[in-house]
């Protein structure tokens, strides 16, 4: 590798690549994102490079992709050596020979072989070396760090810099470019600053240094910080937590007169945070004499923690060099910055929570130049044996403070007001402090707050002149409603990061655009002010926890005892300052955990939209406001696995994982819509009793009928150790077959019948159980109860199950029933209002769900993203279409035909179907029509180039369809004879599987409603029969001659002819006339007119939705709703 060291390591060509290499004891890869599972080296661990020692930094596992004849082969190394001072990656050849694989030099190229012969990687020759990998572009991209985003440095002067940084002194500006991310200087690093001349005296004190062994964190020092009253938010004092080996700082508030349990509270949060975030247990606090002689309640405390206190003598505070020192270094610079800018006195503590916030990232003596940020995340990081590199804050975002800001208001993101084009479009404010990396505190002195935003632009050269009537402006447009809702909540976009957790979990800056940020405010003299932020970053940023004292009354000294979730987003409520238990939000009303336990506590199931966001992966649930509760439920899940003995532990071995599923055999049948409709249908026509059952885990009860091994689950994994699967869980393919029969022979051995026509019903003693996956509704007379119980008894011995309510809710679909009418609704008003998300256009006519307009297919083609959007809009109108809303099957079966290739046309067709469904949401299927209703089975059909068909059972529809004939013919004659055929199909099988039910009708043969004389002549044949009655002022002699016969050439049309024509005779299926302006079927075959859809609608039966009865509720709730009326 002679080569190799001759080059420098950024310009090495090799540098990306895996070379083989014959005299490496180990595997080495200089690049830590190739790594996975990376873990610690062992202290002292190093390799030999000729004369030197490289130190190894890490290990972990590698895939390197190498070539071959066959295609591309993916070798996974292990135990590979992290060693970033490598100029490339190594395999080693000598631990290669171990696992069987030789080097064959017979041929060139030379490649590497199993012991059988067989190729796994072809070697090619780069620069004198036999490379594995090559550095390709394709290879080096897919292999690329997916980290976030960085900004790009900002250039600016030296006084610039020295106002973005609070004013630090010049030795700090000339290491900050070394020590921080995104900072460049321009000219000499030497600054004048008049402001610090104001703000800076300093007197000599002599301290005897403490002795600090401990590490990060461990050892802190605390002092307060009394300010005058007056601030905007009545904060009265200051409390700063300084670590006393990195010098970072915490800053606390206090609205009260600083009493020993608001103290309490917060260093027990504190010390609570610290354990939970990083895993460091604060040891010993150094603090004044006030502790102990004023304050000894919070002695005791720390006493019962173990916590060793060390005060300083009384009145000489000196001796608390720790906190006093930094403390007033954070003075002089807030001092000096709010100078600098010009800002009034009540801003105070805004601007003390950007000193501390600019001080922990300023570079300092004490730290050999190095900023307290690194210093301390950098050692927590090590504590953790997180492997990494020196995390150096980014200051790319800093401005200078107190500069002039243009913050967008609230129309202006929410996209209000678009027509008044004159009107400003932000709000002037200046900037007064950092919520992250891209979000600023902004005040507005027009309108007294400060807000935090990210949409802003600066002007580092102009600061607040003191004077609010030149901003007026601003408000000369904006509205009532604008202005009494002084703060916003800033949505951001989703990072798509896949940056590991370890490069994560100690930086504030990259995490915080993964939640939006919500604010708490207070109304002070009729106006809003912002008291603090709720969901800042989630790792300790300077900002502020304010403390109410008469909030808390609690005894503050079991607080070692309490069970407290700290993870990110409670860390960043921790460091802001406020203690909100708000989750979530519906329709604007906060909702905390506890209303949530208590809801679950009842029964009463809250909708997710009264929830917070699921978690997007495992990683991600701690951070989750309802840890606690997943976690249990977890639990439970699991406990539920092992009593059902769903797997088995076993030694690792190359076998079958769950994601290596085989395509099998996997069909599992599935209740279809019409058979649930029908069932509808004859409850309501026999008043039969709704009982619904839900299987828990169901797929756990199914034996598995194979081998399958599955890693374990995260959080429980063990190292060498898999499950082999025993049960059907969920995920895998073969499931939902393995539980139908698992299912359907338990049913079966208690005395259930399978009805032929649908799998997933079956019938014993007129009692019918028809079920969905883990869904099962019992239907029976109240005669057969007792028969249904023991049915139920029987399942519930062997299955864990749940329900027994009446029927509501089934597959997404509400049903509501009135026995007094005997009929029954079905509404999907709660799906429609979800998808009518989906709505792009909002100013489209939807009278109608379809225009009269033709739609052409689109010339060019769509983008990737048009191709998703539409076909997500039809995926979730067909669901509808099929389910309850036939009035939407028409137009939604002609949208699906441009599925490949949508234009802006078909997105607005789409669009207005959308907007049909959300303006007449309320519509529900009504099936049975009252008491005096013809028990008989009734059909009618359409069909010419598109087909369509309507069947009526007890008066409600429960079948129905719109679709383009796929069979080729030369006549309307012929397209109607052929949509009669399909009808009189379906038509049949809906009888037999009537008769399956043992539901007999008064007239069992089938009635099929035509609009075309012509067809039923063709297949009853009236005349010969004389039954022929003339409805026309036609010659019946005429058609006498004409005998009633069918002259085409195409066979396929002639044999469905004598079909009809048979069943006719046999008296299965008889057709009768009725004029196209009385044809319901009209409707599944083409748009019909606005003056036509009322009737269209009655003639489906499509109703306006009953209203849900009243229900009795506790007190509680009542209580609970009058709450979030009133927040």
């Amino acid at each position: 590798m002679k080569a190799a060291f001759n080059a420098s390591n950024q310009g090495y060509p090799l540098k990306d690549a895996f070379i083989l290499d014959s005299g490496s004891t180990t595997h080495i890869c200089n690049n830590l994102s190739r790594l996975e599972e990376v873990r610690p080296p062992a202290m002292g661990d190093y390799i030999w490079a000729g004369n030197s020692r490289v130190w190894i930094q890490g290990y972990g596992a590698v895939k390197v992709t190498a070539e071959r004849a066959q295609g591309k082969q993916i070798l996974h190394l292990s135990n590979v050596a992290w060693c970033p001072d490598f100029l490339c990656s190594l395999v080693s050849f000598r631990l290669l020979r171990r696992q069987g694989i030789w080097w064959d030099n017979r041929e060139d190229p030379t490649s590497l072989r199993r012991w059988d012969g067989s190729t796994i990687a072809t070697l090619s020759e780069h620069y004198g070396q036999w490379v594995i990998e090559p550095p390709t572009t394709s290879t080096s991209a897919f292999h690329v760090r997916m980290n976030r985003a960085k900004r790009s440095p900002q250039k600016a002067t030296a006084i610039l810099w020295h106002k973005r940084l609070g004013h630090p002194g010049p030795s700090a500006i000339e290491h900050l470019v070394q020590q921080s991310e995104g900072v460049r200087i321009k000219g000499i690093t030497t600054v004048e600053c008049d402001a610090c001349g104001r703000s800076k005296s300093k007197r000599q004190i002599r301290r005897t240094p403490r002795l600090n062994d401990e590490g990060p964190g461990e050892r802190v020092a605390i002092d307060f910080h009394e300010y005058e009253d007056g601030s905007f938010t009545k904060e009265k004092s200051q409390m700063l937590v300084t670590c006393r080996r990195s010098r970072y700082t915490w800053d606390f508030y206090f609205k009260d007169n600083r009493p020993a349990r608001s103290i309490i509270r917060l260093l027990g949060l504190f010390v609570q945070f610290m354990k939970k975030q990083f895993n460091i247990t604060v040891k010993v606090i150094e603090t004044d004499n006030e502790i102990v002689t004023v304050k000894q309640e919070v002695e005791k405390w720390c006493t019962s923690l173990s916590i060793k206190l060390e005060p300083s003598a009384p009145d000489t505070q000196a001796q608390n060099g720790g906190a006093e020192r930094s403390g007033g270094v954070i003075k002089e610079k807030a001092r000096a910055i709010r100078l600098d800018a010009n800002l009034p006195w009540e801003l105070w503590p805004e601007t003390t929570r950007a000193a501390v916030y600019l001080y922990n990232r300023t570079p300092n003596y004490p730290n050999n130049w190095k900023t307290p940020y690194e210093i301390f995340f950098t050692r927590a990081a090590a504590i953790n044996g997180i492997v990494t590199g020196p995390r150096k804050p980014n200051q790319a975002h800093l401005k200078a403070y107190g500069c002039k800001a243009f913050a967008m208001t609230d129309d202006t993101h929410r996209g209000k007001s678009r027509l008044q084009r004159l009107d400003p479009k932000a709000w002037i404010g200046y900037l007064v402090g950092y919520q992250s990396t891209n979000i600023y505190r902004i005040w507005i002195p027009s309108m007294a707050k400060v807000i935090g935003t990210r949409d802003v632009v600066f002007d580092e050269d102009t600061i607040f002149n003191g004077k609010t009537e030149d901003l007026m402006d601003n408000l000369m447009h904006n509205t009532l409603e604008e202005i009494a809702t002084w703060v916003r909540t800033v949505e951001l976009p989703g990072t798509q990061s896949q940056q590991p957790e370890t490069e994560t979990f100690y930086e504030d800056d990259t995490t915080q655009e993964e939640s939006p940020r919500t604010q708490k405010t207070r109304y002070h003299q009729g106006r809003k002010v912002v008291e603090a932020y709720l969901t800042p970053p989630p790792t300790p940023p300077p900002v502020a926890l304010l403390v109410q004292g008469e909030v808390n009354n609690e005894d503050m000294t079991n607080m070692s005892n309490q069970s407290t979730s700290m993870t990110s987003p409670w860390a960043a409520a921790f460091m802001a300052g406020t203690e909100s238990g708000h989750i979530g939000q519906h329709e604007g009303k906060p909702i905390d955990k506890a209303q949530v336990k208590r809801l679950l506590s009842k029964g009463i199931k809250p909708h997710r939209n009264q929830l917070p966001p699921l978690p997007t992966a495992y990683s991600k649930l701690e951070d989750h406001p309802l840890y606690e509760m997943f976690k249990e439920a977890e639990k439970t899940h699991l406990q539920s696995h092992q009593q059902m003995k769903s797997w088995t532990e076993v030694q690792a071995s190359p076998v079958k994982r769950a994601g290596h599923q085989i395509l099998d055999y996997t069909y599992a049948a599935t209740l279809a819509g019409r058979s649930f409709r029908m069932l509808m249908a004859i409850a309501a026509k026999y008043d039969l009793e709704l009982k619904q059952y839900d299987v828990t885990n169901a797929f756990v009860h199914a034996a598995i009928d194979r081998e399958i091994y599955m890693r374990m689950p995260k959080g429980y994994q063990k190292p060498g150790t898999l499950l082999k699967v025993q049960k059907a869980l969920y995920g895998l393919r073969i499931s939902p077959s393995l539980w139908q029969k698992e299912f359907t022979a338990t049913l079966a051995s208690i005395g259930f019948q399978q009805i032929p026509q649908e799998p997933c019903c079956m019938i014993k003693d007129g009692v019918i159980i028809f079920f969905y996956v883990d869904d099962i509704i019992v239907a029976y007379h109240s005669k057969q109860e007792s028969e249904a119980m023991k049915a139920i008894n029987r399942i519930q011995e062997k299955y864990a199950c749940t329900g027994g309510d009446d029927l509501q809710w089934f597959l997404g679909v509400e049903v509501m029933r009135n026995r007094k009418q005997k009929t029954i609704q079905l509404s999907q008003a709660a799906y429609v209002d979800k998808i009518s998300q989906l709505i792009n256009h909002q100013n489209v006519r939807h009278d109608t769900p379809m225009s009269g307009i033709e739609l052409r297919p689109r010339k060019g083609l769509a983008a990737p993203a048009e191709v998703s959007k539409y076909q997500r809009k039809i995926g979730s109108l067909l669901f509808a279409a099929v389910t309850t809303r036939p009035d939407i099957a028409f137009a939604t079966s002609r949208l699906a035909r441009f599925l490949v290739n949508p234009s802006i046309e078909h997105q607005e067709a789409a669009d207005r179907v959308l907007l049909y469904l959300r303006k007449t949401m309320n519509l529900a299927l009504e099936l049975g029509t009252g008491i005096n209703h013809v028990d008989r089975l009734i059909v009618a059909e359409s069909g010419k180039s598109s087909q369509g068909y309507a069947i009526k059972l007890f008066g409600g529809l429960i079948s129905w369809r719109a679709s383009k004939q796929d069979t080729v013919t030369t006549s309307t004659t012929e397209a109607e004879l052929l949509a009669l055929s399909q009808v009189a199909k379906e038509a049949i099988f809906t009888s037999r599987l009537l008769r399956e039910l043992r539901v007999t009708l008064s007239d069992p043969t089938i009635t099929i409603k035509c609009d075309n004389q012509q067809t039923i002549r063709l297949v009853t044949d009236r005349l010969r029969n004389n039954q022929f009655n003339p409805v026309t002022l036609l010659d019946p002699l005429t058609y006498l001659e004409d005998v009633a016969k069918l002259q085409t050439k195409l066979r396929h049309v002639d044999i469905h002819n004598h079909w009809l024509r048979q069943e006719v005779t046999r008296k299965v299926i008889k057709v009768e006339y009725v004029p196209s302006d009385n044809m319901i079927a009209d409707g599944f075959t083409k748009p019909l007119p606005a003056n036509k859809w009322a009737r269209f609608l009655d003639q489906l039966g499509l109703v306006e939705r009953e209203e849900a009865p009243l229900r009795e509720i506790e007190l509680k709730e009542v209580q609970e709703q009058l709450e979030g009326l009133i927040m």
